[in-house]
């Protein structure tokens, strides 16, 4: 989440700032307020997008060469927490959103009132609104609402009139009320209110100009909007009021080259997709850690030498008989059967080999398949002890959003029980490796080790280890 808000936030600036310096000032409203309401979108959108363009060549990684026991999983998940400062965040964020939202609800209702309860006429693509009391002509969606007295006395000026229903036809209100929701929504983000500010401003620019295209008098239409600037105004409504100020009047007798006004509005090409460019690679580097993980899964489940003894360790007790292991490699071998999947971001590749001696060329080093073994090694207390100590002595990082990571690691019982060659299969940051690396290493018992025929023998382990990070 805060991710989102810092990507969304940074291109809203960026895009609004472009928006002062090249385009605000240009008589090109229709392509202006295209830009604002799309930079609106766009900037809510971009922490979201990715591009992964697809790759000829797979890589092929060796991950274990060794025989494997893959363990059950072990599933971590952060403490429970007293009512601390996120919580109060949460809180008033809540709060003062509720106060809004029920502000905007009331402020809709109250327009559905005053168009219930007053006479309306309809007046060209328009329906106009008589109200009891003095009011400036005000827009909400296609009701123009004006003066009933005024009105009938037709001291309304037909600009007034030419004015509302360029806000009519061209749909001002639902840009309104997009900004209005957003608001809403972000209404920590003082970029949102420069938006909606934006937005009024050039609609005002278009009604103005609807105004000027009809009538021909520019000085005349400056003068009454001068008349009709102490005027109030009315939230959620196009007021006509709204901003007079030198930028309207110079607007007026602006006139920008159409090849100008091309020009600027192509360099907003190169900077949408520099910004989407810039946070696709962010989002593909954060998914290229999550998939790593997701690789070590496939690559165990696909490896001949991988046996999942998950339904011996729901017993708490590894297999101690030839038939049970018989049926894990029979379900392995299914497993084979199925295709891998075609859109891997790495292609895992596992060595097939049923016995890869050590250092030493005495067969007695030889790590053996599981299946061959008659007994097999055994912790203190049996395995849900050993999960028992990673659970309660595993330290979660602090991570700033929420996450499920999985971390996969090996090690080797000897003959002696002992642990050795721990070492991290996959690592998907945040310092996790790190930590399951220091919680392994601090196990101080050791094993009761694997016996085949009666001799002991030395045999690998896997273990993957789920974090589940709620922020």
């Amino acid at each position: 989440m805060i991710e989102f808000l810092i990507k969304s936030a940074i291109s809203m600036a960026v895009l609004l700032l472009v928006y002062r310096l090249l385009l605000e000032k240009e008589k090109m409203h229709h392509f202006n307020r295209f830009y604002l309401l799309f930079s609106l979108l766009f900037s809510l959108a971009i922490p979201f997008l990715s591009y992964s363009p697809q790759t000829t060549n797979s890589i092929a990684t060796t991950v274990s060469q060794m025989p494997t026991i893959l363990l059950q999983e072990v599933t971590l998940g952060q403490k429970t927490q007293t009512f601390g400062l996120l919580q109060w965040i949460i809180a008033v964020y809540s709060l003062i959103t509720t106060i809004l939202l029920i502000r905007f609800v009331r402020n809709l209702l109250s327009f559905s009132k005053q168009i219930k309860n007053n006479k309306k006429i309809s007046y060209k693509t328009a329906t106009l609104v008589l109200l009891p009391y003095k009011t400036l002509p005000h827009t909400f969606l296609n009701y123009i609402f004006v003066s009933g007295d005024d009105h009938n006395k037709n001291a309304i000026e037909k600009d007034l009139y030419t004015h509302e229903l360029a806000h009519v036809n061209q749909k001002h209100t639902m840009d309104i009320l997009l900004a209005e929701i957003l608001k809403t929504i972000f209404w920590f983000n003082p970029v949102v209110y420069f938006y909606k500010k934006a937005i009024q401003l050039n609609h005002e620019f278009l009604a103005d100009e609807a105004v000027i295209t009809t009538n021909h008098n520019t000085t005349g239409y400056q003068s009454l909007l001068l008349k009709l600037a102490s005027g109030d105004s009315v939230a959620l409504a196009s007021n006509i009021n709204f901003s007079i100020t030198k930028k309207r009047f110079v607007m007026m007798t602006k006139t920008t080259p159409k090849l100008q006004a091309l020009g600027k509005q192509l360099l907003i090409v190169p900077l949408m997709a520099g910004l989407f460019l810039i946070s696709c690679a962010d989002n593909e580097t954060n998914k290229n850690n999550e998939t790593e993980s997701n690789a070590a899964a496939n690559s165990e489940v696909e490896s001949n030498d991988v046996v999942n003894s998950e339904a011996e360790v729901s017993n708490s007790e590894p297999v101690t008989n030839e038939a049970d292991s018989k049926e894990a490699v029979s379900e392995k071998e299914e497993a084979e059967k199925i295709p891998p999947p075609v859109n891997k971001t790495e292609v895992v590749k596992v060595i097939k080999e049923k016995e890869i001696p050590s250092k030493s060329a005495s067969d007695s080093d030889v790590i053996r398949n599981v299946a061959g073994l008659t007994k097999q090694p055994e912790y203190p207390g049996g395995m849900q002890a050993f999960y028992n100590y990673i659970t309660e002595n595993f330290i979660i990082p602090d991570i700033k959003e929420d996450k499920t990571l999985k971390v996969f690691v090996s090690f080797i019982v000897e003959k002696d029980g002992s642990m050795s060659n721990i070492k991290i299969l996959r690592d998907p940051g945040y310092g996790l490796g790190e930590e399951a690396l220091r919680v392994l290493k601090s196990i101080p018992k050791k094993w009761t080790p694997g016996e085949m025929n009666g001799e002991l023998v030395r045999t690998n382990y896997t273990v993957p280890v789920t974090i589940n990070v709620k922020s």
